[in-house]
């Protein structure tokens, strides 16, 4: 059985939310908190990283562990207790490590500046694949996205409302995704649709920033974006 840990990109934002624990064999790991550790680079335990939880956050099918940090150490303005100073220092580096069935996964990984704007469909960039083809769409994000939700919350229409069937695949630094059709691509105009719920992996929406000013405006949103595959 193996143990995969994500979001996999080598450098993630100081605000980033949530780490999903993946298992190869469904409804077969028993998760202990103590088995899940955050490491700094000097070899020690960062304390109290994650947010406790009453039950813990498994996918339907048991294979997937989303396991989500204290947002006191994450976010703005939470007050000078001890247990709001940040779990993560910009340009510092740490590893995400889990024993668990005999096994020890870990994820390395340096902290970059925190990504505090919404999301805006505008900044991403698309890549038509050819009409009769099984090419992929490739989707360039100016940001890491959550693969969980690049998954569940991001869909293409044709233009008569049908939805592809399709694989998706997120690069593993999280800036890429690949939407993988089942069937050749037909010609017209199709549409890349993603839900108000999608989120990067800094918990951010479409239309509005998770850590924001609660007197500004904006709520979250659908998003849109048409292309049409090369003749």
């Amino acid at each position: 059985m193996q143990i995969r840990i994500s979001p996999e990109a080598k450098v993630l934002p100081t605000n980033t939310l949530r780490f999903y624990i993946h298992f190869s064999r469904p409804g077969e790991a028993h998760f202990y908190r103590e088995q899940l550790r955050l490491i700094n680079e000097g070899g020690q335990v960062v304390p109290d990283p994650f947010l406790v939880l009453s039950q813990e956050l498994w996918s339907r099918d048991g294979s997937r562990l989303t396991v989500l940090m204290e947002p006191g150490r994450i976010k703005r303005g939470m007050g000078e207790d001890p247990s709001h100073e940040p779990a993560f220092v910009v340009g510092r580096i740490y590893s995400l490590v889990i024993t668990a069935l005999g096994q020890t996964a870990r994820h390395t990984f340096r902290v970059s500046d925190p990504v505090l704007e919404a999301i805006d469909e505008i900044g991403w960039r698309i890549v038509s694949p050819m009409v009769g083809s099984l090419d992929p769409v490739v989707v360039h994000f100016d940001r890491v996205m959550d693969a969980a939700l690049c998954e569940d919350e991001i869909r293409i229409l044709t233009s008569s409302g049908e939805v592809v069937q399709a694989r998706i695949s997120l690069a593993r630094d999280g800036t890429t995704m690949q939407f993988i059709p089942s069937h050749p691509w037909n010609a017209g105009e199709h549409s890349l649709v993603v839900s108000d719920r999608f989120e990067d992996v800094c918990g951010n929406r479409l239309g509005e920033a998770l850590d924001h000013d609660l007197n500004a405006a904006g709520r979250p949103r659908a998003g849109m974006i048409s292309f049409i595959p090369r003749s």
